[in-house]
């Protein structure tokens, strides 16, 4: 089961977390800073350098990596509905005419010929899909020291509460992120231990087209996807945050200020006008007032309280016990690079809940399913599109679904069958002249393309073909 697991977290979250970086220039942090009680929990003494060092959290949606930062943090923001381009019809029409052509060749031996010919007529048009994209960051920007003591950043697999804690200037300053899946929203609470020490600027930066408004009270980042290989865009994003806190708040140049306050709680709503794959007629701005507004008239500890029970119906279900060792009490990182060496039985229990938490954050009732990376991407262009890669690795995603208790999180992928069926009945009749029945091939995407995907080979883009007019995906699942 360990092994399930690690292969599924590589596949769902990159590993997040696995390999923080060292020390920032200029930063202290205090070596005796001790682990958290909860064994099961990722911890580090310093923020994360790089994206695949921050800390995810998910409600299915909802997708923000937490870098935890002293001077400036960064939250990386994703919505699991926003792909470039737009419904498209990926047929190709001179796909079944030469698909007999095809078949001689092959059965002449020769490949070569065959593999030229179904390049060119029988892969899907536009060859190449459509990537997942990201929102972009909400920025916090605090004092402009990164001095800071006692440092600590850990995600609790058990609450999916992400938190980071330091103490700087004499004052102990602490953050908790979640991401609910009751309300739709992720949660930021921020306090400090002296009165009126708490001072931010919060303020949204994006890869992607878009502009950032004051809407009322919130800070609004609104924008659109990209044409991704010759496909339109046709989607509209928002992302929108609302700032409650003792203190007082001000805007400054398209950034909501916050100063003199002993806490702040920030509550975040994104949506895209994404409704299914084939009906892009939503209203993001709609979707996201109601949700926040809904949200922010709750209390935190309603928020938090809902969020946690939620969680814990689902991850609470599993446990695995493979004993402890003085080298569970270092921070993760460390674990990690001593584990060819050490005796550390209970990082392969936190490694195994980690894939199970990955796949609750990122594929619940009602949203899409885990793609290559899960819910989490930076990139407008994401490595290898983060799409569904249907011969295998989607499955995989999926392993840990029915043996670790965690059904639910299957539904997903069943309701992103039910679509491709729909559009692999097309795919049939087109590619093959079947009148019966759906297929797909080894790619899809958000838009459920079924027509065999091409142009993407690692070193000679003909060489597609070879495993992508492969019609057996539909029979996989």
């Amino acid at each position: 089961m360990s092994k399930i697991s690690r292969r599924t977290a590589l596949k769902t979250g990159a590993a997040f977390g696995a390999a923080a970086a060292g020390v920032l220039p200029g930063r202290l942090l205090a070596a005796g800073t001790t682990a958290p009680a909860n064994p099961l929990t990722l911890w580090y003494k310093q923020p994360a350098e790089q994206w695949t060092e921050a800390l995810p959290i998910g409600n299915g949606r909802l997708g923000a990596m937490i870098f935890g930062g002293v001077a400036t943090e960064r939250l990386q923001l994703n919505e699991d509905t926003l792909y470039g381009g737009g419904p498209y019809d990926p047929s190709s029409p001179e796909a079944l005419a030469a698909l007999p052509r095809v078949r001689e060749l092959i059965n002449a031996g020769d490949y070569a010929a065959a593999q030229n010919l179904a390049d060119e007529k029988l892969m899907g048009r536009p060859q190449r899909m459509p990537s997942f994209q990201t929102v972009g960051d909400l920025l916090l920007s605090f004092a402009p020291s990164s001095f800071a003591e006692e440092y600590r950043r850990d995600l609790d697999l058990e609450s999916a509460i992400a938190s980071v804690e330091y103490r700087q200037n004499g004052v102990t300053f602490r953050r908790e992120y979640f991401a609910s899946a009751v309300d739709q929203v992720i949660v930021i609470r921020l306090t400090a231990d002296r009165p009126g020490a708490l001072h931010f600027r919060a303020a949204f930066g994006t890869p992607m087209p878009g502009d950032v408004i004051l809407d009322g009270s919130d800070l609004v980042l609104r924008g659109a996807n990209t044409s991704q290989n010759g496909l339109p865009a046709a989607l509209r994003y928002e992302a929108r945050a609302r700032i409650t806190t003792n203190g007082a708040v001000s805007a400054d140049d398209g950034a909501l200020v916050v100063r003199d306050a002993d806490s702040a709680l920030i509550v975040l709503a994104m949506a895209t006008n994404y409704r299914r794959f084939d009906d892009v007629s939503g209203d993001p701005t709609a979707l996201t007032r109601a949700v926040i507004g809904a949200a922010a008239a709750k209390h935190q500890a309603q928020l938090l309280g809902a969020h946690v029970a939620a969680h814990q119906r689902l991850f609470g279900r599993v446990s695995l016990y493979l004993g402890d060792t003085a080298g569970t009490l270092a921070p993760t990182d460390q674990r990690i690079r001593e584990s060819q060496r050490s005796d550390d039985p209970a990082l392969a229990a936190l490694y195994f809940q980690y894939a199970r938490y990955l796949l609750i954050c990122c594929s619940r009732p009602g949203t899409q399913p885990a793609n290559l990376q899960g819910l989490w991407n930076d990139k407008l262009a994401a490595p290898w599109g983060s799409k569904y890669t249907i011969n295998i690795n989607t499955e995989m995603n999926y392993w840990p679904a029915e043996n670790t208790n965690l059904s639910e999180c299957h539904q997903p992928l069943f309701d992103f069958m039910k679509e491709l069926a729909v559009n692999g009945a097309i795919t049939a009749k087109t590619n093959y002249n079947i009148n019966q029945g759906w297929v797909t091939h080894h790619n899809s995407d958000l838009w459920a393309k079924t027509s065999p995907p091409g142009g993407m080979g690692w070193n000679d883009p003909k060489s597609m073909p070879r495993w992508s007019a492969w019609p057996m995906a539909g029979a996989w699942f």
